[in-house]
Formats: structure tokens, C-alpha cells, sequence
């Protein structure tokens, strides 16, 4: 067993078709970060595109292949995107890997650079982490277990945790309002809450979540619509669930994130495996 795992406490783990997802057992959570094991037993090609989301991403190959963004370099530590990446497409085959998805007010204290600079293009881990990442990449491969692989994430994050990093408290605030509401805060009210100017307040809010309130609001809107695609709800419910003006609006929305129609989206398995490995990371 690794950092003190106990061995009557295991992660869930769940088959859907080919693929495999586990999460780590409750009171295992890392504050401020969703851990998710992927692995498809089928033995083919994965290809999907870098979305945008409420979190930063980290995906960490647990096999010798890679797994690497199309038209870039192979990334062999962890590829890591912002809440907010360029359009961009990850490929790879057999997968066989651990996502972390990491809060921005969280983000500072574990990788060491603010959301704002991970908006680009995605990065190596090895670029953040240096040898660490690699040293981690190269234990998980040779672990197949995933209460050990969950084990040696946990072990690496508090190993990394920095306290010097702050968010203002005005940010945290703001950020935890629009999350809370999924979305649907009134955006304009923010600064007043404060005492700043609304130029302010855009300022901070971007230099350290990464984008602005009202894109952060229309993220988080859409990750939201986006995991209920992933359901038994029509796409015309998803819109009025998630606050939408119509079916039409999140169509549009959906078609400029991801390149796809909601009905596409809602007929993948693979996207209905990963709406369900994350409803069971935040249950846990």
C-alpha cells in the first residue's frame, strides 16, 4: 500500500462497454482536485478535442505510448490545458491514464503558475514539474492498480502544495459565486460586492482564474449542459435546465466549444463514460 492507504477502503470502479473508470475512495480527495482513472480494454484509438471547463486539466499517460495533442509534439509527462485552451485535439491508443481536473484557486499552490498562463497551447507537465512529472509518469506506468495509482497522485500533489500562492479573496469569492450558481450570476452585481471598479475587478479575476467573470460564467454554463448531454435528458430539457434562451442557444454554444451538435454529443459512448466517471468523482 501507498501513503497510508487503508486496504479495506478501495476506489470505485465501474465498466461501461469497453472502457473502465475508477475514482479514489471517499475521504481520499485531494482539497481542490478531481481525480479520474480511465482505461479502455477494447485496445483502439482515442481522439477527442481539448474542451474548455471550470478546472485545469491534467492527463497523465500510464502506459510507454503517449498520448499527445494532433498537430503538436508527443507529450510524455502529462499534457496539463487551461480552463480556456485554443481548439486542440488529443489522441492516443489503448489508453490507459489518470485526469486530474484542478480547481484555479487550487491551481497556484499545486502547479506554480497562475490559470493565465496555461491558456494556450497544452503544455508537458515536465515543463511545470520538471523531473517530478517524469518521476511520476514512470511510477504510475508501473502500477496497475488503482488505489496505488490514486495513491501516488495524492503523494505528488502534497509533495508540490506551495502556501505562498494567494487568490484574492475578492476573486475566490467571485469564482465560488459563479460556480455555485452554474453559471447563472448576475455578473454586473460582482464588483459592487467589493468595492471595485468593474475594470478592476475583470483585471484580477482574469490574472488569476484565467479568463474574465463573464467568460468564466458562460464555461461553466456550458460544462454543465455539456455533462447532461452526456444523460438520459433530451437537449431540449438540458437548455431549460441549465438556463439557456432556447434549444437553439445551446446548440450554438455547444457547436462553438466543441465543433459538434448536442444530439452528436449525446449519442457518443464516449462522452456518456465521461459524464458518469465524473458524476462519481464528485460523489465521492
Amino acid at each position: 500500500m501507498l501513503a497510508g492507504m487503508r486496504a479495506d477502503i478501495a476506489p470505485t470502479s465501474r465498466r461501461h462497454g469497453a472502457w473502465e473508470v475508477a475514482v479514489p475512495a471517499e475521504g481520499h480527495a485531494v482539497p481542490g482536485v478531481e481525480v479520474v482513472g480511465f482505461r479502455d480494454r477494447s485496445g483502439g484509438r482515442f481522439e477527442e478535442r481539448i474542451l474548455p471547463g471550470p478546472a485545469i486539466g491534467i492527463v497523465i499517460d500510464c502506459t510507454p505510448g503517449n498520448l499527445e495533442p494532433l498537430d503538436g509534439d508527443a507529450i510524455e509527462g502529462g499534457i496539463v490545458v487551461g480552463v480556456s485552451p485554443p481548439a486542440a485535439r488529443m489522441a492516443g491508443r489503448a489508453v490507459d491514464c489518470i485526469e486530474l481536473q484542478m480547481d484555479p484557486l487550487a491551481a497556484p499552490g499545486l502547479l506554480g503558475v497562475s490559470p493565465a498562463e496555461l491558456n494556450g497551447a497544452p503544455l508537458d507537465l515536465t515543463e511545470i514539474w520538471g523531473r517530478d512529472a517524469d518521476r511520476l509518469r514512470a511510477r504510475l506506468i508501473e502500477t496497475r492498480s488503482w488505489e496505488d495509482r490514486f495513491a501516488l497522485v495524492r503523494e505528488a500533489l502534497a509533495q508540490r502544495r506551495r502556501s505562498s500562492f494567494r487568490v484574492d479573496p475578492e476573486v475566490a469569492d467571485a469564482w465560488r459565486r459563479i460556480r455555485a450558481g452554474h453559471g447563472r450570476v448576475p455578473i454586473g452585481d460582482l464588483p459592487g460586492r467589493y468595492g471595485w471598479s468593474r475594470t478592476r475587478s475583470w483585471s484580477r479575476f482574469k490574472a488569476q482564474i484565467g479568463v474574465t467573470p463573464k467568460r468564466a460564467a458562460m464555461i461553466v454554463r456550458f460544462d454543465r449542459a455539456l455533462r447532461r448531454l452526456g444523460t438520459t435528458a433530451s437537449v431540449a430539457e438540458v437548455a431549460a435546465e441549465i438556463g439557456y434562451a432556447d434549444q437553439s442557444h445551446l446548440h450554438r454554444e455547444v457547436l462553438k466549444f466543441t465543433g459538434r451538435t448536442p444530439g452528436t454529443i449525446a449519442a457518443d459512448p464516449l462522452w456518456t463514460v465521461d459524464s458518469t466517471a465524473w458524476a462519481l468523482a464528485r460523489a465521492a
